[in-house]
C-alpha cells in the first residue's frame, strides 16, 4: 500500500477514525519521546521529594551515632537532584522551539497544528513542574544541611564548654591539694619543726585549721570568679 499523505492522515484524525496519522508529523514524534522522558523523570522526582522530606525530619531529632549516615543521605540526594535538573531544564526550551515551529510544519492542517501544540504545552507544563520541584528539594535539602550544621556547632559548643568545666574543676582541686601536700611534706620530715617538742595536739588542730581556712578561701575565690 502506499505511503498515507499528511493531508490523509489529516482526514482520519478531522473524522475521529484514529490518531495514527500523528505518526507521520515530526513535532508529534518529538512530542512522543519527550513525554516519554517526563513520565520515567516523574517516580524519581516523587522519590526525591520523599527522601529530602524525610531528611529534613531526621536531621531535627539527629542522634549523635546518625550524623554519618545522615550526611551521605544529603550528599546522595544533592546528586540524584542534580542528574534530574540536568535531564529536565533543558527541555521546556526545547518544546518551546517546537511549539513556534509546529504551525509552520502542520500549515496545511491547522487543527492538528492545535492539538500537536496542546501536547506540547501539557509536557512542557510537566517539565516545568518537574524542575521546580527539583528547585524545591534543593532547598529543603540546603535548609536541612544549614540545621545539620548548626546542630553539629551546638554539640561541638556545648562539648568545649563540658571539657572547660572539668579541666577548670581539676585545675582548682589541683590549686587546693599542692599547696596542702607541700606544707604536710615539711611537716614530715626528719628536721626539727616548730610545735615538734609539744605533747599535746595542738598545733596538728592549727595546722588543720590553717589548711581548711586555706581551702575554704580557695572555693569561695572560685565560685565568686564563676559568678563574676
Amino acid at each position: 500500500e502506499a505511503a498515507e499523505t499528511p493531508g490523509d492522515s489529516t482526514e482520519l484524525y478531522d473524522n475521529g477514525e484514529s490518531l495514527a496519522g500523528l505518526l507521520d508529523y515530526p513535532p508529534y514524534i518529538v512530542y512522543a519521546i519527550l513525554d516519554e522522558i517526563t513520565d520515567q523523570l516523574s517516580p524519581e522526582i516523587v522519590e526525591i521529594e520523599q527522601q529530602v522530606d524525610a531528611i529534613d525530619e531526621l536531621v531535627l531529632g539527629l542522634s549523635h551515632a546518625q550524623h554519618e549516615g545522615a550526611l551521605k543521605r544529603m550528599g546522595e540526594q544533592r546528586r540524584r537532584i542534580l542528574l534530574t535538573w540536568q535531564l529536565a531544564h533543558p527541555k521546556p526550551r526545547i518544546i518551546e522551539a517546537l511549539i513556534r515551529q509546529v504551525p509552520i510544519c502542520c500549515s496545511s492542517s491547522p487543527r492538528l497544528a492545535r492539538e500537536v501544540v496542546q501536547y506540547l504545552s501539557d509536557v512542557h507544563g510537566h517539565l516545568m513542574a518537574a524542575v521546580d520541584s527539583c528547585a524545591r528539594a534543593e532547598a529543603v535539602l540546603a535548609r536541612s544541611h544549614s540545621n545539620y550544621l548548626a546542630k553539629i556547632s551546638l554539640e561541638l559548643s556545648r562539648a568545649t564548654f563540658d571539657a572547660n568545666s572539668t579541666t577548670e574543676r581539676w585545675t582548682m582541686l589541683g590549686i587546693i591539694v599542692v599547696p596542702i601536700n607541700i606544707v604536710t611534706s615539711f611537716l614530715g620530715v626528719n628536721l626539727k619543726v616548730p610545735g615538734q617538742d609539744r605533747d599535746d595536739t595542738l598545733n596538728f588542730f592549727v595546722v588543720l585549721a590553717c589548711l581548711l581556712i586555706y581551702a575554704a578561701i580557695t572555693l569561695a575565690f572560685w565560685r565568686w570568679r564563676q559568678l563574676t
